[in-house]
């Protein structure tokens, strides 16, 4: 009797110490989930969404004699936390179900490379695609909208003469539309070649910057540490377009281009803005990456 009471006890015990366990384990992987920061001024993280193999500088009206490296670019994501709510600015060149979570690199066309998928990136800093209040891209080529639909359920920002491209019946170069199938139905902000404050307080204000596309836009931040800051898209891909004053063969208006960055110029000297040409793999790695932040 007493042999049969103490094995008793004895699994009792035991199956007290797996749901403690258990119950430890829930416990832990509770704890370890990131919460969405909460924050009383704007604030940048920017995240990978992979590389892009060696271009022909040719494309962009330059020689190879005329660039430093090897005309390769990083296409980085970006997400803006702003205590009325979050943007996120570019979603990548390859879809997250292209992706494996085993750190292999995915491409499409042999071109557009990546190995880590967007939404991951994002619950490591405590946000859900669904958490998302706003979508914005620079422009509708296909290195900047990969995962677009993931974002159907946020407002999306975009300039008419941009939607307008971007679902237009006939053949458009460099347009996956699947990407982005899902936007159409969704809530947006729509703007007629014009600049839109974000959140209504000039921190965050999407800036038209018509040339590369027809509706190509960019973001300016105000941050209160870091100061003003200038994703420029793709008005630049390589600094020698800056300086030597080369545009892309493949603009949709060269001389929109131009007109487009005499402005931005100015902008950037009245405002002492630092500019960021995001697809300059120089300036990338001097970034610091998420979940570091600029604020």
């Amino acid at each position: 009797m007493r042999s049969r009471v103490a094995t008793r006890r004895r699994a009792l015990c035991t199956f007290a110490a797996i749901l403690a366990s258990v119950a430890w384990l829930l416990g832990t992987t509770t704890t370890a989930a990131a919460a969405a920061p909460k924050v009383t001024s704007p604030r940048l993280y920017i995240l990978d969404c992979g590389t892009i193999s060696p271009m022909d500088p040719k494309l962009f009206s330059l020689e190879k004699s005329e660039i430093k490296g090897d005309a390769s670019f990083v296409s980085p994501c970006y997400l803006v936390v702003h205590p009325k709510g979050t943007l996120i600015w570019d979603v990548g060149q390859v879809p997250d179900d292209q992706i494996k979570d085993d750190g292999t690199e995915a491409t499409v066309d042999g071109i557009l490379k990546a190995k880590h998928r967007l939404v991951p990136q994002l619950a490591a800093l405590g946000f859900a695609s669904r958490d998302i209040t706003y979508v914005a891209m620079s422009h509708y080529h296909a290195d900047h909208t990969a995962n677009a639909n993931l974002f159907a359920g946020s407002t999306w920002i975009v300039q008419r003469a941009e939607y307008d491209i971007m679902f237009a019946d006939k053949q458009v170069p460099i347009r996956t539309p699947d990407s982005y199938k899902d936007l159409k139905n969704a809530k947006r902000v729509m703007l007629n070649n014009e600049d839109h404050d974000v959140f209504g307080d000039g921190t965050v204000v999407l800036k038209s910057a018509p040339g590369h596309t027809p509706g190509h836009q960019m973001l300016f931040l105000e941050l209160k540490k870091f100061g003003p800051l200038l994703l420029m898209g793709d008005l630049y891909h390589f600094p020698e377009e800056r300086t030597l004053d080369r545009v892309p063969t493949f603009d949709f208006d060269a001389a929109m281009t131009r007109a487009t960055r005499k402005k931005v110029e100015q902008f950037v000297r009245e405002t002492h803005a630092t500019a960021w040409i995001q697809h300059d793999p120089p300036t990338y790695a001097t970034l610091k990456k998420a979940p570091q932040f600029y604020d």
